[in-house]
C-alpha cells in the first residue's frame, strides 16, 4: 500500500448547543421554533427542544475548520437571537433540570425514550464529535484499537460540565459520568479488524439489542455512514478555538497511527482494558489537572495530562506542518496551558457570580469573536 497521504484525512465537527433564556439563563424547549428561523437549513434538532446541532461540511485544514464553525456558531446564533434565545456550548447546563425539558416527537426519538426509559427522558448533555476520514483501503479498525487509548486525553481538555442541577459536581466533566449510564459507551473493546466489529454490531441487531449501528455511542467508532472515525468523548467546548485544537490534535494522531509514528503498545486485554476506564474517569474528575496511566511496555507510570499533551505536541506537529494547521496547533497549546472551561466556570463561582451569571458568560464565551459577544469589548479568541 503506498504511504498515506494527509490530504485524505480530511475533518468534521458537529456541535451540541444549548438554547438558553437571555434574562433568567435556564434552558428553553424552543429548537423547533429556532429551526424555523434557519434560512440555511444546516440547523438540526435533536431529541431534546433544548438542543440544536450543526455540523460542518468536510475540512481540511485548522483555518478551514475554524472559519466553517465560526460561521456554523453565528448562524445559531442569530437564529436563536431571533426567537429571543441565546445558544450555549458547554457540557452541561449549570442549573436547569431535566425534568423540565420536552421531546422532539418522531419514531426514532420516541423508539429511543421507548428502549432507554429514564435514562433517555433524564438525558440533556452537549457534546463534541470530531470525524477524521481514513482512506477506504485502511482498516478504520484497527486504527481505532490504537486511538482509543488516547480519549481519556481529549476529554480532558474538552471538559466544561462542573456543574449540574444547580451544585457543583466536583467532576470538571459530569457530562460524561450521565453518559456513561447508557450501554455501549466509554472506551471501545479491542478488536481484531472492522469484520470482527462488523460481525458484533450485526449480532446485536440480529439479536434485537440495537436497531441499528448508530446505537453503538462508543467514545470512538467507525461511522457506519461516513468513511470516518468518529471521536465521540469530548464534551463541547464554550471557546470555538478549543475545539478546533482539539480536532487538530485528533487529525495528527490519525494520521500518526496510519503511517506508523504512533504505534499500539500491544498490551493485553486484561491490562488495557481496565486502565482505558480509570484513566477515563480520572479525566472525567480532574480535567487537565488529571494524572493518567501510561505504560512503557508493562510498566506504569503516572503522567499528567498537560505533560502528555506537550510531549504529543512536539510528536505530531511534524506531521501536520503546514501554515494552514499553525491555529490549530497554537489553539491546542493555549488550551493546555491556559487549562478548559470547567475550572473557569469554578473560579467565577468562586469569585461570587452567581449561576444565571455563568450562564451569560457561557453564552459569551460561545460566539467570541464573532461580532456577537455581549461584553464591552471583544477580545481575541484565545
Amino acid at each position: 500500500m503506498n504511504h498515506p497521504d494527509l490530504r485524505d484525512f480530511t475533518l468534521g465537527v458537529e456541535e451540541e448547543y444549548q438554547l438558553i433564556d437571555p434574562e433568567s439563563g435556564e434552558l428553553r424547549n424552543r429548537a423547533s421554533a429556532v429551526l424555523e428561523s434557519d434560512w440555511s437549513g444546516e440547523i438540526r434538532e435533536e431529541m431534546q427542544q433544548t438542543t440544536v446541532e450543526v455540523g460542518t461540511r468536510v475540512c481540511t485544514s485548522a483555518i478551514d475548520l475554524h472559519t466553517e464553525l465560526a460561521r456554523l456558531r453565528m448562524q445559531a446564533a442569530v437564529a436563536a437571537e431571533s426567537r429571543g434565545l441565546r445558544v450555549v456550548a458547554a457540557g452541561l447546563h449549570p442549573f436547569s433540570h431535566w425534568g423540565k425539558q420536552e421531546f422532539t416527537r418522531n419514531e426514532v426519538y420516541d423508539q429511543i425514550r421507548r428502549e432507554y426509559r429514564r435514562l433517555a427522558d433524564s438525558q440533556n448533555i452537549f457534546g463534541l464529535h470530531v470525524h477524521v476520514a481514513v482512506p477506504v483501503e485502511m482498516d478504520r479498525v484497527a486504527l481505532m484499537n490504537v486511538l482509543r487509548h488516547y480519549l481519556p486525553l481529549v476529554l480532558a481538555l474538552s471538559a466544561s460540565s462542573p456543574m449540574y442541577v444547580g451544585d457543583d459536581t466536583g467532576y470538571d466533566s459530569y457530562r460524561t459520568m450521565l453518559w456513561g449510564r447508557w450501554p455501549r459507551t466509554g472506551a471501545p473493546p479491542r478488536f481484531r479488524d472492522q469484520g470482527e466489529y462488523d460481525l458484533v454490531v450485526q449480532q446485536l441487531i440480529d439479536t434485537q439489542r440495537i436497531d441499528g449501528p448508530g446505537r453503538i455511542y462508543w467514545g470512538i467508532r467507525p461511522h457506519h455512514i461516513y468513511p470516518t472515525l468518529e471521536f465521540r468523548a469530548a464534551d463541547v467546548t464554550p471557546r470555538l478555538s478549543d475545539a478546533v485544537g482539539i480536532a487538530t490534535l485528533l487529525r495528527a494522531l490519525t494520521f500518526g497511527v496510519a503511517t506508523g509514528s504512533i504505534r499500539d503498545e500491544s498490551l493485553p486485554e486484561s491490562i488495557a482494558s481496565p486502565f482505558m476506564s480509570e484513566n477515563m474517569w480520572r479525566a472525567a474528575r480532574d480535567g487537565i489537572d488529571a494524572e493518567l496511566v501510561q505504560h512503557n511496555g508493562s510498566t506504569p507510570r503516572l503522567v499528567r495530562v498537560r505533560e502528555s499533551i506537550g510531549e504529543l505536541i512536539e510528536r505530531l506537529r511534524p506531521l501536520l506542518p503546514e501554515e494552514e494547521d499553525l491555529p490549530g496547533w497554537k489553539a491546542l497549546e493555549v488550551l493546555a496551558e491556559r487549562g478548559g472551561a470547567a475550572g473557569r466556570i469554578r473560579d467565577r463561582a468562586a469569585a461570587g457570580a452567581d449561576l444565571p451569571s455563568i450562564v451569560s458568560w457561557l453564552a459569551d464565551e460561545t460566539v467570541l469573536g464573532l461580532g456577537l459577544d455581549r461584553r464591552t469589548e471583544q477580545r481575541g479568541d484565545s
